[in-house]
């Protein structure tokens, strides 16, 4: 009984184990979206230091948020980022939408803004979002913020981040993003201090 047991916790360790290396590694065209990034960011007056990547079509226990260093050509950062629940939207599929009240994730490019304290939950520091696409246009007015919830600083793949209301023994567990940006709070602090000390304002990418 004692060798079934550890056997048990040792597959289970090793399984454990290849979802982190497997849920943290980064997609395969990071780089091309990288130089695609880059020249966006020469054009249009961003900084050519980092940027940050969102590939949503990524399973939504994998890291999908990325820090990229354009100098060093690799992600200085990558996480979880969780998508707003809206419209139908489920942990698996992310729907999309520019529509104020609609509680969706929007795709586009962004220009990362000024720091400010959020009123819900009061005083949580958050990074200001301007929309510059079609697809994204809305974003001020609908309050879209990159800001921290309690999302784990590691990998959960193969499960997934839920985008619905759960009980869990009694207590409300609500979805991590009506639409903003979301990430770890360790892995914000780290975000917020670069856009912060850049010298001209990061640009944002989100897409599938």
């Amino acid at each position: 009984m004692k060798r079934i047991l550890l056997t048990a916790i040792s597959i289970a360790a090793m399984l454990f184990l290849l979802s982190l290396i497997t849920g943290h590694s980064i997609p395969k065209d990071l780089d091309e979206r990288a130089e695609e990034a880059l020249e966006y960011c020469k054009e249009n007056g961003y900084s050519t230091d980092c940027c940050l990547l969102v590939d949503y079509g990524r399973h939504s226990g994998r890291a999908r948020f990325f820090l990229w260093d354009f100098e060093k050509e690799k992600p200085a950062l990558k996480c979880l980022c969780a998508h707003g629940y809206g419209k139908g939207s489920t942990a698996r599929k992310p729907v999309f939408s520019n529509e104020p009240g609609s509680f969706c994730s929007s795709l586009g490019h962004y220009k990362v803004g000024r720091e400010k304290a959020m009123s819900k939950p009061k005083g949580r520091k958050a990074l200001v979002l301007y929309g510059k696409d079609k697809t994204n246009s809305n974003a001020l007015q609908r309050g879209i913020l990159i800001h921290p919830v309690s999302l784990p600083n590691f990998s959960i793949w193969p499960l997934m981040i839920p985008v619905k209301v759960h009980n869990v023994l009694g207590h409300k567990i609500r979805p991590k993003s009506e639409g903003c940006i979301t990430i770890p709070f360790r892995k914000y602090e780290k975000v917020s201090k670069v856009a912060k000390s850049s010298n001209k304002p990061l640009m944002l990418w989100v897409y599938e």
